[in-house]
């Protein structure tokens, strides 16, 4: 048993689902939905902004990272009004780095992962299974659905977005999962419009279906542009070989372990 769950950990899939060009259908997942409040001048979120990039391939469909950024060139309409979104339910004014997990401010600064992962886990072990709701995208414009209750929200994140030139950045030339966009859809079908509904040349979209008064979503599905190297799915082969090997030897050597002491 032990040997099917490493085997399962290891084969979870680790891509959000790749848009396709035609016309497709994308239903809520149970996605853990992680939102950092940033800044490119940050150099705690410089630092961090690296590390959460390989988190987010890792972990694939099982999370969906948001940068919220403020105070910055790179902060919008769409920001505040998540942060608006967010103050329903925690009014304290964070500063950066700070994550929330699912609705709920989870750690602040540079040690805050390791916090962030736990919760992560245990959201995961917790969220029931989303409604059936599902967006359509036709690879330009996206149509929500209308929620019974609560209200559909759409994220537009831009990926290697480019830091203007003047501004003070302690960090790489571009910052990763940028909010640029988002539109809000309450159960009576009225939509509300925040920032840049326009697709950047690498992009995400995220779907949430979450209270209206703020709090931990419902369901999260999220969909992308973007096309990992083959390094990358080398690399995965790999570890995913070694697992099934592991696996294997979980299975053989306690039978082994039990011949010897049956000799003995």
């Amino acid at each position: 048993m032990l040997a099917l769950i490493v085997m399962a950990l290891c084969l979870t899939p680790t891509t959000a689902s790749l848009a396709q060009d035609s016309s497709e259908t994308y239903s809520l997942q149970r996605t853990i939905l992680v939102e950092e409040r940033t800044a490119i001048w940050c150099e705690s979120c410089a630092e961090i902004d690296p590390e959460l990039a390989t988190v987010a391939r890792s972990h694939g469909s099982r999370t969906a990272i948001v940068g919220l950024h403020v105070s910055d060139s790179f902060e919008n309409d769409a920001v505040r009004a998540r942060i608006e979104y967010q103050n329903q339910t925690d009014p304290e004014p964070y500063g950066t780095p700070t994550f929330f997990v699912d609705g709920v401010k989870t750690a602040q600064g540079y040690g805050a992962w390791s916090d962030v992962q736990k919760r992560i886990l245990t959201q995961e072990n917790n969220r029931q299974a989303p409604e059936n709701l599902e967006m359509v995208f036709d690879g330009t414009d996206v149509e929500l659905p209308i929620p019974e209750s609560g209200q559909i929200t759409l994220m537009v994140l831009e990926h290697k977005k480019l830091v203007p030139e003047g501004e003070s950045n302690p960090g790489e030339k571009t910052r990763d999962r940028v909010l640029i966009g988002m539109e809000v859809m309450d159960s009576s079908g009225n939509k509300s419009s925040y920032g840049d509904l326009d697709l950047p040349e690498l992009w995400s979209l995220i779907m949430i279906h979450e209270p209206v008064e703020g709090g931990e979503p419902y369901g999260v599905v999220e969909i992308t542009n973007q096309v990992f190297d083959s390094d990358g799915d080398e690399n995965l082969l790999a570890i995913v070989a070694l697992c099934i090997l592991l696996g294997a030897l979980l299975v053989f050597i306690p039978q082994k372990i039990s011949l010897n002491n049956e000799e003995e």
